[in-house]
């Protein structure tokens, strides 16, 4: 069975035991059994408790060993003590993808580090794999499969990603990333590398996203994340910078952070794309979903105010993009709009067209996007916008949206008080993305540009 079979045992389970699994109920139950009902999950489950006969109307076994059919995945669910004999157990059972929950292994004390050696051993002498321990496990939205004990919402978002910790299963502030989900925990042993074998040529994932504390085999790492960073974009963070998260690193998931400029060179050297904070995984991960790659770096901006236009082409410099000069072609088409002492160039201030000529606003918003995303030097656009009321979104932005043809990026920043309305109905197109500062705008541009720069160069050199 090659890595990608196995990793199908974890993320399309047909069949699971659920081992230990708990009796009670309800909102604090943490009743795994009860979520998977609930989400509708298809596959055929076996709780497993010595204690019980019936749980939630399923047959309840006192063992692995009494289950009389197949099983894909063990989740167990115990205290850290008789998991080495479960483990055996499900092995002695045929059962090759075993999840385990439980905390205080490696992440804990001598006891925990010796009993996660153990399992580990015991899972490799009856030719198992594990994920975690310290783990939610795995999650498939395309399945409605969630091994976790929290009840979270799931969306078919197509992204996948793999994480030492439960913070991402719940999705980021703005944007639901849980399509499939791997949580490896403290990495005992199935880890990264084996997830991004699975998610490779995963059709049902465009975008894959990592959250990392610590690693084994760096070597391996490199050379899987090098070939699937060539077919779809790779997203980190990389947590345990400094000497103080280190620490809380090895006591969350037992995880050996490692020098953070050597991981610096590993991401650029195999075309992972790093970020630093949550915000940033947030506004990528919706990018790379979303809107076409930079392929240069220019940039056009689009602004009602030309205070805006000036503080976007400082920002652009702090992006390492470029201010692109408009083509002979694109200043004659703007300067067909605007009044005669205006120089409509880049950036493009749409305010005078319409209030001095006289051009009804929608039209030269129309007139200026299209321009600018025709201009061969134009590789990328920002627009600088006031939040207008909700009900002025289909008559400023229908004319943008429905009937342009967006190849190239564009992305927009609104100010003001009342941004959420126009910023939500603007996403819902899909073709312009909003942000909430003009440099988290700027900067997804320059990560597009990026990933794309690295797709094109010379491996050779």
């Amino acid at each position: 069975m090659n890595t990608v079979e196995l990793m199908r045992l974890f993320m399309e389970p047909r069949s699971v035991a659920l081992v230990g699994l708990t009796r009670s109920t309800g909102i604090m139950g943490w009743n795994v059994l009860e979520h998977l009902l609930k989400y509708g999950f298809k596959g055929k489950l076996y709780p497993v408790n010595p204690a019980a006969d019936e749980i939630l109307g399923l047959k309840c076994y006192h063992s692995v060993k009494e289950i009389p059919d197949d099983i894909d995945l063990a989740v167990i669910l115990t205290p850290r003590s008789i998991v080495p004999r479960l483990v055996k157990e499900c092995t002695e059972r045929g059962i090759k993808a075993i999840t385990v929950v439980g905390q205080g292994f490696a992440d804990s004390d001598a006891e925990g580090k010796a009993l996660q050696a153990e399992m580990v051993r015991i899972a490799r002498e009856g030719g198992a794999r594990i994920v975690g321990p310290n783990t939610f496990g795995t999650a498939n939205a395309f399945i409605n499969f969630n091994s976790a004990y929290v009840q979270m919402d799931m969306k078919k978002v197509p992204t996948g990603i793999i994480c030492q910790t439960g913070l991402f299963f719940g999705g980021l502030p703005k944007f639901p990333i849980l399509g499939k989900g791997i949580d490896i925990g403290n990495a005992c042993d199935i880890d990264f590398s084996d997830g991004l074998e699975y998610f490779e040529d995963d059709p049902e994932v465009k975008v894959i996203l990592l959250y990392i504390e610590g690693m084994r085999d760096g070597r391996r790492f490199l050379d899987v994340a090098g070939r699937v960073a060539k077919k779809k974009p790779i997203i980190a963070i990389k947590s345990g910078q400094s000497e103080e998260a280190a620490q809380a690193t090895q006591s969350h998931s037992g995880s050996l952070a490692g020098r953070d400029e050597v991981y610096d060179a590993a991401f650029r050297q195999c075309g992972v794309i790093r970020v630093t904070t949550a915000e940033e995984f947030d506004d990528l991960s919706k990018a790379f979903l979303h809107l076409p790659l930079m392929k240069g770096r220019g940039v056009g901006i689009i602004t009602n105010t030309g205070g805006g236009g000036i503080m976007a082409t400082d920002a652009c410099r702090r992006h390492n993009l470029d201010l692109a000069k408009l083509s002979p072609e694109s200043s004659r088409e703007l300067d067909a709009i605007a009044p005669p002492w205006q120089d409509f160039q880049n950036p493009a201030d749409i305010w005078p067209p319409s209030m001095i000529s006289g051009h009804p606003l929608p039209e030269v918003i129309r007139t200026t996007v299209e321009t600018f995303l025709a201009d061969d030097n134009i590789h990328g656009v920002i627009m600088i916008m006031p939040g207008f009321p909700l009900q002025y979104a289909p008559i400023l932005f229908d004319p943008v949206v429905l009937d342009i043809k967006f190849e190239k990026p564009a992305v927009i920043w609104l100010y003001g008080t009342d941004v959420e309305g126009l910023a939500s109905w603007l996403e819902r197109t899909g073709k312009i993305l909003y942000y909430p500062t003009m440099d988290r705008a700027l900067n997804v541009l320059s990560r597009l540009n990026q990933y794309y720069e690295y797709l094109n160069r010379d491996d050779d050199r």
